[in-house]
């Protein structure tokens, strides 16, 4: 069995569901037993919401047609197997619904409409045929060839007007269809229209109300719609119009949540609920719940790139530079904003401190803790302060604040220019590489456990001391672990061979080289934020970066 949707036709995605799946049982397509794809699946083959499968299955199930089993699925119900009670009881009131309150004004439109239409056929008929006589009775044409091409000629010529006459006979027979089509185009305009959900809201009750030619209202207040749900447990389950003493209820679902229930009541002698007005308040429905998740994902997207912004104003904006050593920093975020941190900042005049860190987690969460970490790291960073001491206040610090399962990676470093050395502890971080000018190379790991975890834990420190031509890198975990396309990571030892092989120039140049040959290796698609500290001594030049 194969579903298809057709977006133009107006009608609700659901409804098309329930159609075909009939149809196929109908056909023996769909044979008694046999599973219907998942919500999840069929919302993702069809590209539509997982609320309109959710609705159409719970339909399909309230008339008996499917059984839904938790844990395996949908199937169709054998046709042996006898309907529930009040399956039953709601599938009988419903169809004597259809035929004694609506089947009456279907007919009457079928009947006028057929009418008007035939009337019209004949009208255009007798119109293209009179002028055609016309002509030949006038001897403008001759011929019977001619006479026939002039025909087929008249009949194009005038069919624009016949359409026009038709649809003007469209418009007036089903004046309240056009209505609805209308009113749900204008919707979905308003969805990019309006600023926030609550006006967008707004103007659906507005659009809807003036449609329906009633009073439609909408409740969002969380313990209002729990209410509802309590007197009426069908909202939960039924994704369709619930009657409620004279009105029609309508859930608004997006991602399984609730976001609001819709009202309608209808005033005056007629109040009667055409299923008209059903599916066009389940349409309207859905739009809301549509808009809703792209309201959504739209602050999602407006905080994260708020976000976004904060981060990068806590990185340096200049990198300080030392005399006989240049220094150079690249931070590569990736789709969302990550925990990634480096900082350069002067001690004295003869010291400088490298720090870089990788925060666990992604998004917000993990940029305000990566924010405290700087502010942290900030206030405890003085020239007299031992790189081990430092990881060890700060592991307290962050120890103490932060939540269960997050910790932080980290490496402080302390450059000094007097002593030609580097002085670090590594708390759990990718180790630095150091690169000789023979060649040779350092992983710098000395240090202990990542920050978070134990508060009162002990860190080691190591002091390296640095030659003309050495070149150092510090980096996250998102350059050794960027992927190609064939899933390989870029590994340290593609790191390291440009260490070794690049020039001991400016560690600009260095910075450059290691990431454009990152973003080779991946094609750009970086899947975590690519961080990197470059370090080279003795470049000629102090110039910043």
């Amino acid at each position: 069995m194969q579903l298809r949707i057709n977006f133009k036709s107006g009608q609700p995605i659901h409804l098309q569901i329930i159609d075909q799946v009939k149809a196929a049982a109908a056909s023996g397509a769909l044979r008694a037993g046999e599973g219907l794809p998942s919500v999840t699946t069929l919302a993702a083959d069809l590209r539509v919401n997982r609320n309109s499968i959710a609705k159409a299955y719970a339909e399909l199930e309230a008339m008996g047609l499917i059984d839904t089993i938790p844990g395996k699925g949908s199937f169709l119900r054998d046709s042996q197997t006898p309907l529930r009670k009040e399956g039953r009881r709601k599938l009988l009131m419903a169809e004597i619904d259809k035929t004694i309150v609506q089947a009456p004004q279907v007919v009457q439109k079928t009947l006028m409409y057929s009418l008007l239409t035939a009337v019209l056929a004949v009208v255009y008929l007798g119109l293209v045929l009179g002028v055609g006589v016309l002509i030949v009775r006038t001897g403008v044409v001759r011929g019977e060839t001619v006479t026939v091409l002039s025909t087929v000629v008249l009949f194009a010529v005038f069919m624009p007007l016949r359409n026009r006459v038709q649809s003007f006979v469209d418009r007036v027979v089903f004046a309240k269809r056009y209505e609805f089509l209308r009113t749900l185009e204008s919707i979905k305009s308003e969805r990019v229209a309006q600023p926030d959900l609550d006006s967008f809201m707004t103007r659906v009750v507005e659009m809807a109300g003036a449609a329906l030619h009633g009073d439609v209202a909408i409740v969002r207040d969380y313990s209002e719609m729990l209410s509802l749900v309590d007197a009426h447990p069908s909202l939960r389950s039924s994704r369709a119009p619930v009657p409620a003493r004279g009105s029609l209820l309508v859930p608004v679902i997006s991602d399984d949540e609730f976001v609001a229930v819709l009202k309608f009541t209808r005033s005056g002698p007629n109040q009667l609920f055409d299923n008209e007005d059903s599916q066009f308040l389940n349409a309207v429905a859905e739009q809301a719940a549509i808009a809703a998740n792209q309201f959504r994902l739209r602050r999602e997207k407006q905080e994260t790139e708020y976000a976004l912004e904060i981060q990068r104003g806590l990185l340096p904006r200049e990198i300080p530079q030392l005399p006989g050593f240049s220094i150079a920093g690249a931070w590569q975020p990736a789709r969302t904003v990550g925990g990634d941190y480096y900082d350069v900042f002067k001690l004295d005049k003869l010291k400088i401190a490298l720090v870089i860190a990788d925060v666990s987690g992604k998004g917000i969460p993990a940029a305000i803790l990566m924010a405290n970490l700087q502010a942290t790291v900030k206030a405890y960073a003085t020239p007299d302060c031992a790189p081990k001491d430092l990881c060890q206040k700060v592991n307290r610090a962050v120890a103490n604040s932060i939540t269960t399962g997050k910790f932080i990676t980290f490496v402080f470093a302390i450059l000094d220019s007097a002593a030609c050395s580097l002085t670090y502890t590594n708390a759990g971080h990718c180790p630095p590489l150091l690169v000789r000018q023979d060649g040779s190379c350092l992983s710098l790991g000395a240090g202990g456990t990542v920050l978070g975890l134990f508060a009162d834990w002990s860190y080691d420190q190591a002091t390296i001391d640095l030659r003309v031509g050495d070149r150092l890198a510090m980096f996250t975990d998102g350059v050794t672990e960027a992927t190609n396309p064939d899933g390989d990571d870029y590994g340290d030892d593609r790191l390291i061979e440009i260490l070794k092989t690049h020039p001991p120039a400016h560690a600009t140049g260095l910075r450059e080289t290691i990431m454009r040959n990152v973003a080779q290796f991946c094609r750009e698609d970086f899947n975590d934020d690519a961080t990197l500290l470059t370090v080279v001594v003795n470049s000629g030049s102090d110039e910043s970066s």
